[in-house]
């Protein structure tokens, strides 16, 4: 009789024989697979290994080095420079290699050179140095110090290489340590050697010269600015550290209109003008009114680009100590603003010669016309008077003696759409599109907005409002023939080899007047400079000299404010420069006062620039 343990032995002996053939097949079969695995892998690393390899090593750790552009320098039209990016270095610490002794970790004996080296050559804390070691000592990369010049990395270097080359007589070495674990990299700082000159065209780049603020450097910022490069450093099949290195781009130089000479005599006669006299602002435009081509642009705010937040140029260190946050952000602001052309105000009595060329131009006036000023006019129930009674007077006597009722006298004859068709077309009261970021546009009246006083106060500059860049624009074209320019800062953008990128050549927008007209307006803009007007002051001996003053009440009237202006240009009879001075609020209000003082800023200026530019006296 079969007992339970023996059946279930036999059961047991079956599964096992079961079990072992079933793993035995199990087996078998993964061996194959590998096997055949491991013939794929050996036949795809035969035919593919190096693409293999490479996919390999683009997914390990790899180190990235930015390599900065150079940013493009800003010269004058000569090629004076003006503002270049001046190669600098930073300082690299690597203290897993300062710290490193291949004979005694604790004897770190690489640690005392390099830190005497640095503190040596550089005057840096030597205690700090350690401190900066001891926090990151793992560290492979610390940025410590900015902004290096050339010579100090060269005397380093020197240093480094005599310290660690040093043998004496018997040709051993006299260190048994190193100076290791430094290295440097390349930056640029932004350098403006004429420091103040300029300021305000030119503008100001930050301390890593890679992007612009006001001025050229604003506007003109994707031509200065180029592309940033890397070096790739990875390790290849061998264990080797290798470099793969893509230059970088460097940005273009843009050649102003500016002529520094020329500047630096404006920012002087400006500098000489507000040491003695109080005002709001003071502007002076030059410009070359056959071209529209600006020489030199300047107003009494004034900074050192190389350090742009330093206020003293302009404030007095008691005002600058007096100034909230608010007001210190406020003034920095003011400071680096260009009022030339950022700046729109009522511009006065230089706007009367625009009048004069409108009358001609519609035929409602010629040089015969006769008037009567009898101290002003009564217009539409306001009585607007002029600054005197001055009795019969000729069409360009109008001019000489600034008689607002003859310029009253012309409007009343001239339409409304005519008025306003010859403001747009003389470019007043809207952008003249000036390569220079800020400008202001100004304001001039609508068809429907235009009252018979805005008509009257238009005619002798009152009413609307033009930056200065707009009226200097608009006399080129007064006085060149009648032709308008696009004025511009900027003449031509070469790369860094010279290689010519863009020129800008002169650019005839329109022609507003004829030549006939604009060679009335000479003779009797020289006229008036000539007379006994305000303008005379402006006279120069032995040169024919076109002026016109100017004084504007600003508004609201009742706080008896005013702009005072003098525009001027030589000779009279072939225009080759011209000078626009504009002094905002000055402290004497009275016309005449006033107009004196623009007048002789003009002619310190002028008298400097006539020799410099070789401009002959009449008859030579």
């Amino acid at each position: 009789m079969k007992t339970s343990r023996e059946g279930d032995g036999r059961k047991r002996l079956k599964l096992n024989i079961y079990m072992r053939r079933k793993l035995t097949i199990a087996f078998g079969v993964a061996s194959a697979v590998l096997f055949a695995l491991a013939l794929y892998l050996i036949f795809l690393i035969r035919d593919n290994g190096e693409s293999y390899q490479k996919q390999i090593l683009q997914q390990q750790d790899y180190s990235s080095t930015v390599l900065p552009f150079r940013r493009g320098a800003i010269t004058d039209r000569n090629g004076t420079v003006l503002a270049y990016s001046e190669e600098v270095f930073t300082l690299i610490l690597d203290p897993s290699v300062i710290l490193y002794s291949p004979k005694n970790d604790n004897a770190q004996p690489n640690r005392n050179a390099t830190v005497q080296a640095l503190a040596d050559v550089f005057g840096f804390d030597a205690a700090d140095i350690n401190k900066v070691l001891d926090e990151k000592p793992d560290s492979q990369y610390i940025r410590y110090a900015r902004l290096l010049t050339l010579e100090q990395k060269t005397a380093f270097e020197k240093l480094q290489k005599e310290y660690n080359t040093a043998e004496d007589a018997q040709g051993r070495a006299v260190h048994s340590d190193e100076i290791k674990g430094v290295w440097f990299e390349t930056e640029y700082k932004r350098t403006y050697p004429k420091e103040t000159l300029a300021c305000t065209v030119q503008g100001f780049s930050g301390t890593d010269a890679s992007e612009g603020h006001w001025g050229i450097e604003e506007y003109y910022n994707d031509y200065l600015s180029g592309i940033n490069g890397k070096r790739y450093s990875y390790m290849n099949q061998n264990g080797e550290m290798e470099q793969v290195q893509q230059p970088p781009e460097n940005g273009n130089t843009v050649v102003s209109t500016i002529d520094w000479y020329i500047q630096s005599v404006v920012q002087q006669k400006i500098s000489e003008f507000i040491a003695s006299n109080e005002y709001k602002n003071v502007g002076v435009v030059v410009m070359d009114p056959n071209t529209a081509e600006v020489l030199g642009m300047a107003t009494d705010k004034c900074f050192d680009p190389n350090e742009p937040a330093d206020m003293s140029h302009t404030y007095t260190e008691e005002a600058i100590r007096a100034m909230t946050e608010e007001e210190l952000a406020e003034a920095r602001n003011q400071m680096w603003r260009n009022f030339t052309i950022s700046d729109a105000n009522s511009p006065g009595s230089v706007c009367k010669s625009f009048t004069v060329a409108i009358g001609l131009e519609e035929a409602v006036v010629t040089p015969e016309s006769q008037f009567v000023c009898d101290g002003g006019e009564e217009v539409a129930g306001v009585h607007i008077g002029c600054t005197e009674t001055h009795g019969d007077l000729k069409l360009e006597e109008g001019l000489w003696y600034s008689c607002n009722d003859v310029m009253m006298n012309i409007a009343a004859r001239l339409s409304v759409p005519s008025i306003l068709q010859y403001e747009r077309n003389f470019g007043l009261g809207s952008r003249t599109g000036i390569d220079l970021p800020g400008e202001a546009t100004g304001f001039i009246f609508s068809e429907d907005t235009m009252s018979a006083v805005d008509v009257a106060t238009t005619s002798f500059g009152q009413g609307f409002s033009a930056t200065m860049i707009q009226v200097a624009a608009a006399y080129c074209a007064l006085i060149n023939g009648g032709y308008y320019y696009q004025p511009r800062i900027v003449r031509q953008i070469v790369d860094e080899n010279g290689g010519l990128v863009k020129k800008f050549e002169p650019e005839l927008v329109k022609t507003v007047i004829t030549e006939e007209i604009s060679s009335f307006l000479r003779t009797a803009l020289y006229n008036t400079v000539e007379s006994w007007s305000t303008a005379r002051n402006g006279r120069i001996e032995g040169y024919k000299v076109g002026g016109k003053t100017s004084t504007a009440q600003k508004y609201p009237i009742e706080d008896e404010k005013y702009l005072i202006a003098y525009m001027a240009f030589v000779p009279a009879d072939d225009p080759q420069l011209l000078i626009f001075v504009e002094v905002d609020e000055p402290e004497h209000q009275g016309t005449t006062v006033s107009n004196e003082g623009t007048a002789k800023l003009e002619k310190a200026i002028m008298t400097e620039l006539l020799p410099y530019l070789g401009i002959p006296k009449a008859g030579n």
